[in-house]
């Protein structure tokens, strides 16, 4: 444990430590604040919708119970369980803003993997752009002070983990549709014969 927590720091100086300029911070702060609360992901969503042709009103459930579920397990119960202090209270930290609470896992990593999965299954083709934007938004806390790399990458598992249970929950269910409708749309046919 005493090697991986010290990997964690080693990680964390090395990205936390890089450069920081008016411009590198001004590019950290946009891609943590458009994560924040998962705002980016259901602006995309919303945007998705409008662009369909044929408007899917199924679209959103599960990108805002996935959202809502991981702030939720998150932000409500596995941080004040572990109770992870932040970097910048416990090392010598560049903090481009501080931030409160505390610091395991990274809710901003768990939502932007968990939304990144759940809408490049309707949106495929966006696959690629969706998890850059998600590894971005979840850099960005190392980059700032207020998360260690572990914290980052067990949010991002955790998030993804959501997001595809939560996928192959919602395929099931359309294939039980399916093959219900199905069923019922041959029974009707046999009996009109």
């Amino acid at each position: 444990m005493n090697t991986l927590l010290a990997l964690d720091y080693r990680l964390f100086f090395a990205v936390n430590h890089l450069p920081h300029t008016a411009w590198s911070n001004a590019v950290a702060e946009f891609f943590s604040g458009i994560g924040s609360y998962g705002i980016i992901w259901f602006v995309i969503g919303v945007i998705l919708f409008l662009r369909e042709e044929e408007k899917n009103h199924r679209f959103f459930i599960p990108i805002v119970t996935v959202g809502l579920g991981t702030l939720a397990l998150v932000e409500g119960i596995m941080k004040p369980l572990i109770g992870r202090l932040r970097p910048s209270q416990l090392l010598d930290t560049i903090v481009v803003y501080g931030a409160s609470g505390y610091s395991f896992p990274s809710g901003h990593a768990a939502i932007s993997f968990a939304m990144a999965e759940v809408i490049s299954v309707y949106e495929p083709r966006l696959r690629t752009g969706l998890y850059l934007l998600a590894i971005l938004i979840s850099l960005s806390r190392i980059y700032m002070g207020v998360h260690y790399p572990l914290d980052v990458l067990f949010g991002a598992l955790f998030g993804w983990g959501i997001g595809r249970a939560s996928v192959s929950f919602v395929t099931s269910e359309r294939a039980k549709s399916l093959r219900h409708r199905s069923h019922r749309h041959s029974a009707t046919a046999r009996r009109t014969r």
